[in-house]
């Protein structure tokens, strides 16, 4: 059976990825990359892989971190 929560997880995956696209604000756009890479995370803890989810969150919050840095040097909106 599908796990109600599992699904729910999929479609904010999907929201925002269909939401990068559609901001142009830089900084709006690493905020929604740090959620997928939550929710990414989350999911991975969910398939019973605590290694990749680990992985994954480790891996997110250091280039949220580096991308946050290299925004606020550069800018927030392209030019």
């Amino acid at each position: 059976m599908i796990d109600i929560l599992m699904v729910l997880m999929l479609l904010i995956l999907i929201a925002t990825t269909i939401s990068i696209f559609v901001f142009n604000d830089l900084l709006y756009i690493v905020i929604i990359f740090g959620a997928y890479s939550m929710v990414m995370s989350l999911i991975w803890q969910q398939l019973n892989s605590p290694d990749l989810a680990i992985t994954e969150a480790a891996v997110g919050i250091g280039m949220t971190v580096l991308m946050v840095t290299v925004v606020t040097k550069v800018g927030r909106r392209p030019q």
